[in-house]
């Protein structure tokens, strides 16, 4: 009787536990630590679990939040300003260890629908890419986690896909399930490059086996990174980089006399425009310079990519020259430069700049356009603002509202929300900030400058979202003054010009938008400050893509965060110049 008294609550216990369990199994509630990741350009968080839930705020691509419940598909969600709401689970990944990972169904084919995918080590974008896999491609699915599908490569090892970036296909006799990438002759490398080196490993420290020239078709059998595993037409394979083809879908074509050239042997170039003529790099206090000399005036258009991060260079209007392939440099910021002939009928010199994670870049072209130099540089931690006199502009107000987007932005009201996420920024770390406007009002050009004069501001900036009549344009750029240079004016626009640079670097970092560069005009308030001076054009309104994305928290604290952060690195640099 004893023993029955203990064991009735103990089997209670049990019961309650089993019922609990089983909610939970019908029910799973995420854990506070599990998050999602947005995977929409831009993505509206609702008061509720619905699209019948006003929009309370929204938030960018591969922005980050914790979840805190989950109801159907939506997920309830902690905002980074401290309020919660809810996403629509078709427009996040979940990276959440509660989900079990289910076996995949036998027969299930990938097909690859980005133009360049990540395969991942785990089921979301927290963990590191091991390859990538392109458009078209196909591969055996082997598991499934949530929104990832693992994936078997052609070297027969396993990585994460997105679900987003691929179409899932049911295996069958006529469409089988591939042991790993594309079936045999389903994909072609055409060459790009004047004279590419092909190699006996993925790298440019393996041996050179061959050499293939520009619009030579090579089958793909492999891929390592950004190295692609070619079949040579002597029947041999090697590798050639991605860079430097061009693959897409196809059978090749028969190479014709003068396909591929052995080692040893030479193929005329045509000198029609110029050519680079030298590669310098140098290392001194934390930073690198390499320096491209051509023989002829160039232009050149630059990117950035992360994942490994590279800052990518095409010099346009020059060949490749007697450029090595890779230099070798390991500093603090760059691990080598790589060189290839990018195009011909314009040539296009392609320099792969291989950086460190936590390097800043920038790069400008000499007056006569015959000499690139690019810096690179780890940002000064902790440098200090304090006490320095920033002038910040939003542009535009009161009755004049700047460029309208097709969704009804108005230039001005970003401009004055970004602008006040700079100042609250520079005041926490010591600034005194002028604002040439503090709210929704008119106020004439040289009544701006005029402020910032009267203040006796370091610097001067003017923050602006760009429009153009082609709705396809986008991108970052960054203005400064392009008057003649007089007495007394040549420091103030050298300063504006390296100014400009280190805050143009850092936005298009930050923001991930088309580069297009310091700019030269004569607006008026560039013309009349007093103090190096730049104008931001952080994104175009006119682009309904960015249209959106302009009006994310996301995207105005990034444009912040990046117009501090240059102005920073500038003045320390002004400092202890």
């Amino acid at each position: 009787m004893h023993f029955r008294k203990n064991l009735l609550p103990a089997c209670m216990f049990l019961l309650a536990l089993a019922f609990f369990l089983g909610a939970l199994t019908l029910h799973p509630f995420p854990a506070a630590a599990d998050t999602v990741v947005i995977a929409a350009d831009v993505v509206n968080v609702r008061s509720g679990p619905g699209t019948n839930f006003g929009v309370i705020t929204q938030v960018g691509l591969n922005e980050k939040l914790s979840v805190l419940d989950k109801s159907g598909d939506w997920y309830k969600v902690q905002l980074a300003y401290g309020g919660t709401g809810w996403v629509a689970g078709w427009l996040v990944s979940i990276e959440a260890p509660w989900l079990p990972k289910q076996p995949q169904a036998a027969g299930k084919v990938a097909v690859i629908s980005g133009s360049c995918v990540n395969v991942r080590s785990g089921p979301g974008t927290g963990y590191s890419i091991i390859a990538q896999v392109g458009n078209g491609e196909r591969y055996q699915v082997v598991e499934t986690s949530g929104d990832w599908h693992k994936i078997r490569l052609n070297d027969s090892s396993v990585g994460w896909v997105a679900g987003w970036l691929i179409k899932l296909e049911t295996s069958s006799a006529s469409n089988p399930a591939p042991a790993g990438g594309s079936p045999s002759g389903d994909r072609i490398a055409v060459v790009t490059g004047s004279v590419v080196n092909v190699r006996s490993g993925p790298g440019t420290s393996s041996g050179v086996i061959a050499q293939v020239s520009q619009g030579n078709s090579l089958q793909v059998t492999g891929q390592s990174g950004d190295w692609y595993e070619v079949k040579l037409p002597s029947g041999g394979k090697g590798w050639i980089a991605g860079w430097l083809v061009s693959v897409g879908p196809g059978t090749p074509a028969d190479p014709g006399q003068g396909g591929v050239l052995s080692r040893g042997e030479e193929r005329e170039t045509e000198e029609q425009s110029g050519k680079v003529i030298s590669l310098k790099v140098a290392d001194s206090g934390g930073k690198t310079s390499a320096v491209i000399e051509a023989d002829k005036p160039f232009d050149y258009k630059s990117f950035f990519l992360s994942n490994p991060d590279r800052f990518v260079v095409d010099l346009v209007g020059v060949a490749i020259g007697k450029l090595p392939p890779s230099t070798e440099v390991n500093s603090k910021t760059v691990y080598q430069v790589r060189a290839g002939y990018f195009q011909k009928d314009p040539d296009i010199t392609r320099l792969v700049f291989d950086l460190s994670s936590d390097a800043q870049y920038v790069a400008s072209l000499s007056a006569d356009r015959m000499k690139l130099t690019v810096e690179t540089y780890v940002p000064v931690a902790g440098v200090s603002l304090k006490n320095r006199v920033i002038a910040i502009d939003p542009g535009h107000g009161g009755p004049d509202p700047g460029a309208i987007g097709a969704g009804g932005t108005k230039e001005k009201a970003v401009t004055m929300d970004v602008a006040d996420r700079v100042a609250k920024l520079l005041k926490a770390q010591g600034a005194r900030v002028v604002m040439t406007r503090s709210g929704d009002y008119d106020i004439g050009l040289y009544e701006r400058t005029a402020k910032a004069n009267s203040a006796k501001a370091d610097v001067f900036v003017s923050i602006h979202i760009n429009a153009n009549d082609n709705p396809s344009y986008g991108g970052t750029s960054t203005y400064i003054y392009n008057g003649e240079v007089s007495t007394g004016q040549t420091a103030r626009i050298q300063e504006s010009r390296r100014l400009a640079r280190y805050v143009q670097a850092e936005l298009v970092k930050a923001l991930g938008l088309r580069d297009i560069g310091v700019k030269e005009d004569n607006f008026a308030v560039l013309r009349t400050s007093g103090m190096p001076a730049i104008l931001c054009e952080l994104a175009f309104i006119s682009n309904a893509n960015e249209e959106k994305l302009i009006n994310t928290d996301y995207f105005k604290n990034k444009a912040a965060e990046a117009i501090v952060k240059g102005l920073g690195i500038y003045l320390s640099e002004k400092r202890t110049a």
